[in-house]
């Protein structure tokens, strides 16, 4: 694609906690600061000369990353764990672990784990959806400084 942006800021971040099934450390409650970069490119430029405006994406990355702020993230397409709604609580049954959070505080991902590489696709679908359906995607999700997960079609 001849034409390419890349918008990344300090201000495109979410902060959640998580827990990786079958990592001998990280299977335990933990959580990071995600820093989220998009790459958009396309064969041609829209009538403003533009790719997507920066505005455009970055308002678009800031609506995905918001209701992931500050909340514990559970992947719902796994076996290795079962959840229950119980009022305003969330129960979850992960081997000899259970664990019980209010109902606000937990964001049910449709994905098979809360890897890095697994969030950087769920955004990549969110965005999707908001973007022009012109414009090729890449979304990166960095979860600890040197670690970075990507994912585009």
């Amino acid at each position: 694609m001849p034409y390419r942006i890349t918008v990344e800021r300090a201000d495109l971040i979410f902060s959640a906690a998580h827990f990786l099934f079958s990592h001998e450390k990280c299977a335990r409650l933990h959580g990071h600061n995600y820093k989220v970069r998009v790459e958009a490119s396309s064969t041609i430029l829209s009538e403003d000369q533009m790719v997507v405006d920066f505005f455009t994406i970055r308002s678009a990355v800031k609506s995905v990353c918001e209701p992931l702020d500050h909340r514990v993230l559970v992947p719902t397409k796994t076996e290795e764990l079962t959840f229950t709604e119980e009022g305003d609580e969330v129960h979850i049954f992960l081997s000899d672990r259970r664990y019980v959070f209010p109902r606000n505080d937990v964001v049910l991902l449709p994905i098979e784990a809360t890897t890095a590489e697994k969030i950087a696709e769920y955004l990549y679908h969110q965005l999707k959806g908001i973007l022009p359906t012109n414009v090729h995607l890449k979304v990166s999700v960095e979860e600890a400084e040197g670690a970075t997960a990507t994912f585009e079609e």
